[in-house]
């Protein structure tokens, strides 16, 4: 009789449960809890699919934990009827690059309920309790397609029955969550959408009550909500919309409103199969209070609900982690950077090093101190090369005074020949100074002084070839320097050491003309890069002034030639008056317009822009009537 008597209090404590959260005709087809959490949700009338964006996503959409801001933690109460409560408690951990992890636990409980056997008799009081924990995680992908998952671990039992055994199960179910945002789009009627998609019980939980199994159904909910930014200035409005399938009841629609006022306060409306529901939220530091007020299913026997929640929002922001991620980043560049620099550095020391030992023993004593003050360039100290500098100097030296002495020998004028050995002397240290410090036309000019001094100084020869061949390498070390930059769109320091190169290229006509080609290049993509900057923010004069200077660089690109026209139509198109034959015809397209001839309506327009090709209200016109085409095909 116990058994009997157990058997009877059970199954009528589960139907008075669950019909306190099912529809009529629909009890105990889903979870004790399937109503959800969180009074921003409920506030929304429950169509939280597409938005999702606080800790509670655990449950509407995991998707939507990559859009909590920062870490939050959010508790949320409310009583069913008296002696029940319906609780929650999530928290939501954003990551920069691994995604967003998130846990909560829900719970409904009811206790004091008095247990009697089949004659009346008190046995005493027992309670109620379902519990629902979440493990969830969500990680944008490219092309902003999120998914998410949660894995739920359900616990249903009673307390102090007076029986044997104790009638608590676990089960373990599975949701899956999906949100797009696109982001391709510039028209503001395509902007700021969202579509959210959720799939409850994909791997379906199983709670065993006695000899009864009760597996929860397979339940999917698609969401769409429409942003708009800036209402007002700088406040937001959302729409949002919800589809609740089952697999054991009917089809149920949500939609509901948010109004925010400059993050400091909501208010929401909402509207689902309880009927209308009304919401409000109010944000000041780290605290956000949220409050939901709507009717239960039960509205005849059962009062209306209140709803609250608290939220603590806390650590850094999503903004302030890439802050310090783009902090770290840079900082890891300059590292690597300099670790390149300096590795190039001794590679380049090696090199010259080598260089200048190879001339050195063939004899080429100046190329080999262009080499060894290269080394000295990078490393003042560095004591091999200062040696070899020194060696190297005094025989260049010894070697100039010898044919010198020699030119003075074959002289029949002694006086003159040590006169023409001082100018010599003199200009030739100069061109080694102008040499060394990369002036390499002022080191040409002091040579070729020298030399009208001894034509055949072989000495002075090898230095103007020095000379020459350093110039060369300047030459190309700097436009491939320039290139890089242009790369980088470091657009100023390219022209910069363009213009270097240009100076020193002096009458090499293969060179100036890869210099011209190459500064052409960067100005023109300068010029883009700057007209599309003053396009963005709406400057649309400036911005027409620069791609009129791009097209003189390049009349045949066809995107500065489209932003050209773009600009123009913004600068002279509001501004352009058609003549009275024109104004009609316009007037007729609307006419067309309006009675759902969108063809014939474009055809006139077009034709009016033939004679006024930057006319903004017509181009805007042919704009709307294309939409209504494409949108009725």
């Amino acid at each position: 009789m116990m058994k009997r008597l157990t058997i009877i209090i059970l199954s009528s404590i589960i139907t008075m449960v669950g019909a306190l959260f099912a529809q009529e005709g629909e009890g105990g087809t889903e979870s004790n809890l399937s109503k959800g959490f969180g009074s921003r949700a409920f506030g929304l009338g429950s169509a939280f699919t597409a938005l999702a964006d606080d800790p509670t996503a655990v449950y509407w959409n995991p998707a939507g934990l990559e859009y909590v801001y920062q870490q939050s933690l959010t508790l949320f109460h409310y009583t069913p009827i008296e002696g029940a409560s319906y609780d929650f408690l999530g928290y939501a951990y954003p990551t920069l690059n691994v995604g967003t992890f998130g846990i909560g636990i829900g719970r409904i409980g009811i206790g004091g309920i008095t247990q009697r056997d089949l004659f009346g008799n008190e046995l005493g009081s027992f309670s109620f309790a379902e519990y629902q924990g979440f493990l969830s995680y969500a990680k944008r992908l490219p092309w902003n397609i999120t998914p998410g998952l949660s894995i739920r671990v359900l616990r249903r039992g009673f307390s102090n029955l007076v029986e044997e055994g104790k009638p608590t199960d676990y089960g373990v179910g599975l949701d899956l969550g999906f949100m797009y945002r696109p982001e391709l789009f510039t028209s503001a009627l395509l902007q700021n959408w969202s579509f959210g998609l959720s799939v409850r019980n994909l791997f379906t939980p199983q709670i065993k009550e006695r000899t009864t199994i009760d597996e929860l159904p397979l339940s999917v909910r698609f969401g769409v909500m429409k942003r708009v930014i800036n209402l007002g200035g700088q406040n937001n409005f959302n729409i949002l919309f919800d589809v609740d399938y089952s697999e054991k009841r009917s089809m149920r629609f949500n939609m509901g409103t948010e109004y925010a006022f400059q993050d400091i306060a909501d208010v929401r409306i909402g509207f689902n199969d309880n009927g209308l529901a009304l919401g409000a939220g109010v944000r000041y530091s780290i605290f956000q209070i949220d409050y939901a007020f709507g009717q239960s299913e039960f509205s005849d026997v059962f009062p209306a609900l209140h709803r609250f929640s608290l939220s603590f929002n806390f650590g850094l922001t999503r903004d302030e982690l890439y802050t310090i991620a783009e902090n770290q980043r840079k900082a890891e560049e300059k590292r690597i950077i300099a670790e390149i620099r300096e590795a190039d550095k001794e590679q380049a020391i090696a090199n010259h090093l080598q260089k200048g030992r190879e001339y050195f023993e063939s004899g080429e004593y100046l190329d080999a101190i262009v080499e060894y003050q290269q080394v000295i360039g990078e490393e003042p100290f560095h004591s091999e090369a200062q040696a070899m500098l020194d060696s190297a100097e005094t025989l260049l030296q010894k070697e100039l005074d010898t044919q010198q002495a020699r030119a003075i020998e074959d002289t029949l004028s002694k006086r003159q020949a040590e006169s023409n050995r001082d100018f010599i002397q003199t200009h030739f240290e100069r061109g080694k100074l102008n040499l060394d410090q990369n002036q390499f036309t002022e080191a040409l000019i002091e040579f070729n002084m020298a030399l009208e001094r001894d034509s055949d100084n072989e000495t002075i020869l090898s230095a103007i070839e020095t000379t020459k061949r350093r110039m060369n390498e300047e030459v190309n070390r700097l436009i491939q320097q320039a290139r890089e930059e242009f790369q980088n769109q470091n657009y100023s320091e390219a022209l910069r050491l363009l213009g270097n190169a240009q100076l020193i290229g002096g009458e090499n006509e293969a060179i100036q003309s890869e210099i011209t080609a190459l500064t052409q290049r960067i100005k023109l993509t300068e010029n883009i890069q700057e007209g599309l900057g003053y396009y963005d923010i709406g400057q649309y004069e400036r911005a027409l002034d620069v791609f009129e200077k791009a097209l003189e660089i390049d009349p045949d690109n066809e995107l500065v030639q489209q932003y050209y026209e773009r600009s123009k139509v913004e600068t002279t198109g509001k501004q352009e008056k058609m003549d009275a034959a024109a104004e009609q015809q316009y007037l007729k397209g609307v006419d067309k317009f309006l009675a759902g001839n969108y063809r014939e309506a474009i055809r006139i327009w077009e034709k009016i822009l033939e004679k006024y090709p930057y006319n903004k209200k017509v181009r805007k016109a042919i704009e709307g009537a294309q939409e209504r085409l494409n949108e009725a095909n």
